[in-house]
């Protein structure tokens, strides 16, 4: 695990380095040349402004009116400073510069009759701009009023520098988060390309060499021949035994009483076999006939039965080694080639599915509920905020349906074969949800789009599953959740790039396209060694889903405190707090859209880094469920902070301490579901389907509950109310597991 780790960080650190090197020189450059476009703009802009101003004043003036004297000047002064809002201030002076009208944003006046100096003048805001990296000449604009030979005075306009600051600091933070999308986008393909082509074939390789060796057998050099220097180990291998058979076989035969030794070896070995095979005549003879193999009567007779085979084939792998068969090796049941392969599958590999299909559902993170309102039309006497959450509530109660029929699924079929159907309903959800004309029609789409999502999910989790052990179980699920949410963090910040720049509905093409690309990446590398195995050989398929089992599932009263205490209000917090009210409370204080990403995007970058530090440090069975606890007491002692100080600063502070929160607690939640009795008997894949189901109950009531107590208590109140039912939750799920620690027989 800690060499897992170590490969790891390298591939992110030179990808760190790399990447930034290359993309810091870029946005430098890219920076200075965007303000130096950003100001010509604003400056040509605002000399169109201007001039449509001293037409108006010069057809004034050629009456005959005095400057000081022109009727309504403040009032066309007030129109052109808001129809330029990057304009700090406009002035108009007379012919030696003394101030006449002045228009800022505090309101439009006529000067006294005291002889005043305009400010671009004594530019008193000089210094402000140096420190901007500006200068007078990028922000003052001069335009001569000359109704006739003489100029009668000047529009002196200025363009406001902190807002050229403003924008080319968005800019930059643009740039730092597309920096750090590709951070993560590059980590998670450099980690696949690694395993893919490095890490797995020399693994393959070590274990096809001991497999071989064990059976004095040559390895296949076909089979490395494309892999470069690993093919050639393979070869050096076979060069190796044949030079080791050749020493060998020469010197065993020259030996004078080597013939009548093997003679008696062959002798021993005939009897041995025989002894096998009548023991297991015996023992067949007396198994009690139609009983199940989870039976207690059948199951130490087929012990000793697979024993006795064992023992066979090592003998027989004896006689091989020492020369007195001619025939093939056999190769013994429980270590074929075959098995080697559909056990060994890496479990990272999915992670890069996994990235592109959270990212294609990332992108609209940010606005979703937005979107909705654009959409928006009365239903059924609801107010404004639970209509906008019907679609997103649709959405996650859809998905919760699908996640145990999935799990099922995949018990029945495998994890393969349902991932490809899943992929296409998504993406056809995703491009659907673009064309959406009302609320019924983008509740429909969204669906169906959850349907797929659940499918595929379950199925990534069911990768997982099959491919670690117990003990690394909770690491490859901090693994599942980091590519999960590395996935989330590229799309949402992405997403509300592109939702600046081409609206809302664009994006989900994009989000359709994405989905394709993670069905490709499925059908382009599991193949060939990375094959999965056949439905049904996974070794714990358990009992046939059925309706029922939702409900029979809470007799398991470790599932119970867990599902209820934990899981289903986390994702309370998740979906009703961060996806449904942070975009709705930024979107109300004019927080930008891009903003809006950034924050949401915090929560993930906790989850990726937090998640698997926690993992690896922690990999105690026994603190699984308090770390779980723990999570909890944080997620609701930052929301109850709301209660104190709100605003963005404050909202921001939240988002973090949630995402520290669920880095402790969610992956320990699915480890611990996992080795409850229930999902024991049930099996994998059915079992985390039925967690998965009511997990999502949380995602289901999120919005609905949100908008309820937005409507009765306000944005900042329905934060502290949410914050403290999770602390009484909390609370009384760390009663539970000290109760059950103390009386382990009654749970």
């Amino acid at each position: 695990m800690k060499r897992d780790l170590s490969l790891r960080v390298h591939i992110f650190v030179i990808a760190v380095l790399v990447i930034l090197m290359g993309q810091s020189v870029y946005s430098w450059f890219n920076l200075r040349s965007f303000q130096a476009s950003y100001i010509g703009a604003l400056q040509e802009k605002t000399s169109r402004m201007g001039n449509f101003l001293r037409e108006d004043i010069q057809n004034v003036l050629k009456m005959g009116i005095p400057l000081d004297a022109v009727s309504g000047l403040e009032r066309s002064l007030a129109r052109t400073l808001h129809d330029i809002p990057e304009a700090g201030f406009i002035e108009v002076v007379d012919a030696d510069g003394y101030l006449l009208y002045r228009a800022d944003p505090e309101g439009a006046k006529k000067m006294g009759p005291e002889r005043q100096t305009g400010r671009f003048t004594t530019k008193p805001y000089a210094r402000d701009l140096n420190r901007m990296g500006l200068t007078p000449e990028d922000t003052d604009i001069a335009i001569a009023l000359q109704p006739g030979d003489r100029i009668a005075g000047y529009i002196h306009i200025h363009i406001s520098g902190h807002l050229i600051q403003a924008r080319s600091r968005q800019i930059l933070w643009d740039m730092l988060t597309v920096m750090l999308t590709s951070l993560l986008l590059s980590f998670e393909f450099l980690t696949f390309f690694v395993i893919y082509y490095i890490r797995h074939p020399l693994d393959e390789l070590r274990r096809d060499i001991a497999f071989r060796f064990s059976a004095c057998e040559p390895v296949n050099p076909d089979k490395y021949r494309f892999l470069g220097n690993i093919g050639m180990l393979a070869r050096y291998y076979n060069a190796v035994f044949h030079n080791y058979l050749g020493a060998f076989t020469p010197g065993s035969s020259a030996l004078p009483d080597c013939a009548g030794k093997r003679n008696n070896l062959r002798q021993a070995v005939e009897r041995q076999n025989a002894n096998i095979r009548e023991i297991d005549r015996k023992i067949k003879a007396s198994m009690v006939s139609g009983l199940s193999p989870q039976d207690p009567e059948s199951a130490a007779p087929r012990k000793l039965r697979s024993l006795l085979g064992e023992m066979q084939k090592q003998t027989q792998r004896l006689a091989r080694t020492a020369g007195m068969t001619d025939g093939p090796a056999r190769t013994p049941s429980i270590v074929t080639e075959a098995n080697v392969a559909a056990q060994t599958i890496p479990a990272s590999l999915i992670r890069p599915l996994i990235f592109l299909f959270i990212m294609a559902d990332g992108f609209s993170l940010s606005f979703f509920p937005m979107f909705v309102d654009s959409m928006y039309e009365p239903v059924w006497g609801l107010s404004r905020e639970m209509v906008m959450s019907l679609p997103m509530s649709a959405f996650m109660l859809i998905l919760a349906i699908s996640m145990p029929l999935a799990g099922s699924l995949s018990d029945s079929r495998g994890w393969y074969k349902p991932l490809i159907p899943g992929l296409v309903l998504n993406a056809a959800g995703h491009l659907l949800t673009a064309l959406a004309q009302d609320i019924t029609q983008l509740i429909v789409f969204r669906s169906m789009t959850a349907a797929g999502f659940g499918i595929v999910f379950i199925c990534a989790q069911r990768f997982v599953i099959d491919n670690t052990s117990a003990r690394s179980r909770a690491m490859g699920m901090s693994g599942f959740l980091a590519a999960f949410f590395s996935g989330d963090i590229c799309g949402t910040v992405v997403g509300a790039m592109l939702a600046e720049r081409i609206g809302y509905g664009p994006v989900f093409y994009v989000s359709a396209l994405f989905s394709g690309l993670a069905l490709f990446f499925l059908l382009a590398v599991f193949r060939g060694s990375f094959r999965p195995p056949r439905a049904g050989t996974a070794g714990d398929a358990g009992i046939a889903f059925s309706g029922y089992q939702l409900i029979r599932v809470f007799k398991d009263k470790e599932f119970l405190s867990t599902v209820w205490l934990q899981a289903v209000p986390a994702k309370l917090a998740l979906v009703g707090f961060l996806f449904f009210f942070v975009p709705l409370y930024l979107n109300s204080i004019e927080a930008i859209q891009s903003n809006i990403g950034r924050v949401i995007m915090c929560y993930s970058i906790c989850i990726i880094f937090i998640g698997p530090l926690v993992s690896w440090s922690f990999p105690q069975e026994h603190l699984r469920k308090y770390l779980v606890g723990a999570g909890g007491l944080l997620t609701a002692g930052a929301m109850l902070s709301f209660a104190f100080t709100s605003g963005f600063w404050a909202l921001l502070i939240i988002v973090i301490l949630l995402g520290v929160a669920q880095s402790i607690s969610v992956p320990s939640q699915a480890a611990v579901i996992s080795e409850t009795a229930a999902v024991k008997e049930m099996g994998a894949g059915a079992g985390m389907g039925i967690y998965r189901f009511w997990e999502r109950t949380g995602n289901v009531a999120g919005p609905l509950l949100m908008a309820f107590l937005i409507a009765r208590l306000g944005y900042e109140k329905s934060v502290v109310a949410l914050g403290g039912g999770i602390l009484a939750c909390s609370l009384l799920y760390l009663a539970v597991v000290a109760y059950s620690a103390r009386n382990p027989n009654n749970t």
